[in-house]
């Protein structure tokens, strides 16, 4: 604001010397509106771009989608009991919080931007592949956004043209039938004219084909369970997972011959910003992004990373320590699920410059480790008490932003068409089929584990015992993936969960009750409503200026 004051001084003060009436009335030599805007590749590139350095900001996947919002579940909380910071996640939040109006905002900034594209673009400017292919890319860059305020808030307008005068603005939320029909319609579009990931032409990072049939099935997964319970979408989400999985057959777990993990090689690829097409099917890039013209960076791996205390000397990026790890993950690990050492680790970098152990769950210490941005050199120095404990970076920063990190956050992995496939078959033939439960194993054998019908042939016998073992194995999966408190809603499970974990809480040898009960970590528990907390408020914002749009009842 403070630039545009001194801009326009200076041309007043400009025009006052000349003393000449002309210099104010020279018709300018060209006109750059979004009627000619979207007319060669370059732009439709840097409009593509734009549509995506939203997605990136933080107010939508550099934070709120991928931390802010998305916690106080069974997977963790948030666990800076002296501010509020993060009240979505603690259930405290209201109709004006920043979150609820800034995510909403940048939301349906990106539709905006893909409106603009998808009706300004002029066919004749382009072969008929190229248009169809950035129309495809808008398309489904507005079926995510719109997936994402279905998520959030369920019914919202659905404006489908660019808002170009106030009045454009005022608009009724639609169905979510009609909602997610246009996430639908747009995804199919994108499915048959974006480019797969194994072509030559494809820049990775950008829209795919069998991304949008993923998210398509994923879209399909949330119309069968809550709110909507149209369970035939199982069938229909079932027809999309198939293609890729068996018919398409190119996507793939991360796997490795060696000991070494292929979940961890997979999110160190993550972190370091290498792409890995097979499993990764589309993620939020930051580290390598410069390709596709979106530089910037993130709070992944700062708020929700392992600890690195501010304290210590030539620290990479201290760690706010915004997310604590639940108990109930803990617990749901099996002794030799490899996943365990990478998620949650338990470890820290404290002030004397040593990489210790956090023995206390409730410590606040006691963080994610999915987004790391460092690790210790050796890992069995941790256990001998080393004076000092050396660490690696492995972000790969020539120069370390001390709250910010490059680190790419997943949003669709081939893992999760895995096990929608298994829900979605086990939900429509109300048995664990032997393909579903090879779905299972798949993602068990990486991980170590032995396959589930030798090691618990229980959990396979009905509909009911798969089910439970497919919440456990997502939480165990995609912990700190923004995906759990989603999936709990759409099954009907998040006030189950809520308790579950007071009850693993308060009978754990290191709860506190003095220190943890009010206002800390348990905010999220004391907090919930289900009349209020399945779904957020319209922000205070948009129904001042969208007199069409009503308040949400209890808001």
């Amino acid at each position: 604001m403070k630039k545009n004051r001194i801009k326009w001084s200076a041309v007043l003060l400009l025009g006052m010397l000349t003393a000449c009436d002309d210099f104010l009335n020279v018709e300018p030599k060209s006109k750059w509106t979004t009627d000619h805007f979207y007319n060669t590749e370059k732009t439709a590139d840097v409009a593509i771009a734009g549509m995506m350095s939203q997605l990136m900001s933080a107010n939508a996947f550099g934070d709120n989608l991928s931390m802010a919002m998305v916690y106080g579940t069974d997977e963790g909380y948030y666990s800076r009991g002296w501010d509020d910071n993060w009240p979505v996640s603690t259930n405290t939040h209201v109709s004006n919080s920043e979150a609820v109006e800034e995510t909403w905002r940048t939301l349906y900034t990106t539709v905006n931007n893909a409106n603009l594209l998808i009706h300004q673009m002029n066919p004749e400017d382009f072969s008929v592949e190229k248009y169809n292919f950035y129309i495809a890319e808008a398309k489904f860059l507005r079926a995510f956004a719109y997936q994402n305020l279905a998520l959030w808030w369920n019914e919202v307008p659905l404006r489908v043209k660019p808002t170009m005068v106030q009045s454009d603005n005022l608009m009724a939320a639609a169905s979510q039938k009609a909602v997610y029909g246009q996430i639908v319609e747009d995804y199919q579009f994108a499915m048959e004219h974006l480019p797969h990931a194994q072509d030559e032409d494809y820049i990775p990072g950008r829209p795919n084909k069998m991304a949008a049939e993923g998210l398509l099935a994923r879209a399909y997964m949330k119309m069968a369970g809550h709110p909507m319970k149209m369970t035939n979408y199982y069938d229909s989400a079932l027809v999309h997972l198939d293609n890729i999985i068996y018919k398409d057959a190119w996507h793939a777990l991360r796997t490795s011959d060696s000991d070494t993990l292929g979940y961890r090689l997979l999110f160190l690829d993550y972190i370091g910003g290498i792409y890995d097409l097979k499993e990764s099917m589309f993620e939020i890039s930051y580290q390598n992004n410069l390709a596709i013209g979106m530089p910037g960076m993130s709070y992944i791996g700062n708020r929700n990373g392992l600890t690195f205390d501010y304290q210590a000397v030539g620290h990479p990026g201290t760690s706010h320590r915004s997310v604590q790890v639940s108990p109930v993950l803990d617990l749901k690990y099996e002794g030799v699920d490899k996943r365990r050492q990478w998620n949650i680790p338990g470890i820290q970098y404290n002030k004397f410059q040593k990489v210790v152990r956090v023995t206390n769950i409730f410590a606040a210490q006691y963080t994610p480790g999915k987004f790391r941005r460092w690790e210790p050199v050796n890992w069995a120095d941790v256990d001998e008490n080393n004076e000092v404990e050396e660490y690696v970076l492995l972000t790969g920063e020539t120069i370390v932003e001390r709250n910010l990190s490059p680190i790419n956050f997943p949003i669709l992995r081939f893992s999760d068409v895995l096990l929608m496939y298994a829900e979605a078959s086990n939900e429509k033939f109300g048995t664990p089929t032997p393909e579903a439960v090879e779905c299972l194993n798949r993602i068990r054998r990486r991980a170590g584990l032995e396959e589930i019908e030798r090691s618990n042939p229980e959990k396979i016998a009905s509909k009911e015992a798969f089910f439970e073992e497919l919440v456990d194995e997502r939480l165990r999966e995609f912990a700190f993936e923004g995906i759990r408190k989603h999936d709990l809603i759409r099954w009907g499970k998040l006030e189950e969960k809520l308790q579950e974990l007071d009850e693993v809480m308060k009978s754990h040898p290191d709860y506190d009750p003095a220190y943890w009960t009010i206002p800390g970590i348990s905010r999220c528990i004391n907090n919930f409503n289900p009349s209020k907390h399945l779904e957020l408020p319209y922000p205070l914002q948009e129904i001042n200026v969208n007199t069409a749009l009503k308040q949400k009842p209890n808001w």
